[in-house]
């Protein structure tokens, strides 16, 4: 069973650690939560409520309004990915951007470690990247870039699976998640506050078949201001692997440039068109089976600006 990547991004707490970069952009509409009752002596309280179906019912409500309210979202992601079956601990930055009802624009470049599985930083202080993946929705069409293989795939998407295609994974934490499709799709536990972070941390496990094969158990850190997710964990369907993102800052209902949106062809790179065939198409960030390391080129040329 596939262990879907990218939009994962499909995409997470390893540990209960307090949230970096909480302190992110956010639109005037954003909804702030309104202040525990009592002031300052909550965080003891909220713990005490772990696992109440009450006390997740009312984050859901507050966390589906705030997602109705986005037409934009741009974030910065952190990412790691920890694969102890491999022996490898891989980290990539990216931005991501999406635009109601069903598009989007993932771009992650995979960060150089040192000989302790560090990640490295250039003389600027910024991260030694180079290009990786690429995922654009165009709205009909998945576009996915790998640039160790230099190659395009292009997965069609059925009509009905059009607004659909930006809600596959763990997509629905960061955009358009709707309570009614997040009660029938996760079973979703309050586990506590983290004060520090000023956030919620939410247990979700997957209901449906197609969420399994992404993920098994995912963990959010909403930030409660904002209810917009800071940080989520996602294991996978085996339960031993992990994707780590960090997110922010978060940049809600920003204008948005539409050609990030446009699938292009890039010279010299081979282009692959419904790879699955006949069979059903994959979400967005879907990757084909990752090959042996032995087997693994990497690719010099970056995708499309």
């Amino acid at each position: 069973m596939r262990w879907r990547s990218t939009f994962h991004l499909a995409l997470v707490l390893t540990s209960w650690v307090t949230i970096a970069g909480a302190s992110h952009a956010v639109g005037q509409e954003a909804e702030q939560a309104p202040a525990p009752a009592g002031g300052a002596q909550q965080p003891a309280a909220a713990a005490d409520r772990a696992g109440d179906p009450a006390k997740m019912d009312d984050i859901l409500k507050k966390w589906a309004k705030q997602s109705t309210l986005l037409k934009t979202l741009e974030v910065i992601i952190l990412r790691t990915d920890d694969t102890p079956a491999w022996g490898t601990v891989e980290y990539y930055e990216g931005r991501a951007l999406f635009k109601s009802p069903n598009l989007a624009f993932i771009d992650f470049k995979k960060i150089k470690t040192d000989d302790q599985k560090r990640p490295v930083k250039n003389a600027q202080g910024a991260y030694d990247s180079e290009p990786n993946e690429r995922i654009v929705c165009t709205g009909t069409e998945v576009w996915q870039y790998k640039c160790d293989t230099k190659q395009i795939f292009i997965f069609p998407l059925e009509k009905n699976d059009q607004k659909k295609a930006i809600e596959e994974g763990p997509l629905p934490f960061l955009f358009n998640m709707r309570a009614d499709d997040a009660k029938r799709r996760y079973d979703m536990t309050f586990i506590k506050e983290d004060p520090k972070a000023d956030a919620y941390i939410v247990r979700i496990v997957p209901k449906l078949k197609e969420d399994m094969e992404s993920f098994s158990t995912a963990f959010i850190s909403l930030d409660r201001k904002f209810m917009l997710p800071v940080r989520i964990l996602m294991l996978s369907p085996d339960g031993k692997s992990k994707k780590d993102f960090k997110l922010g800052p978060l940049y809600p209902n920003k204008k948005l440039n539409e050609n990030n949106f446009v699938g292009k062809t890039v010279p010299a790179w081979k282009l692959i068109r419904n790879p699955m065939g006949d069979q059903r198409q994959p979400a967005p960030g879907a990757a084909p089976r990752r090959p042996a390391p032995a087997a693994a080129r990497r690719g010099n040329e970056a995708v499309p600006r």
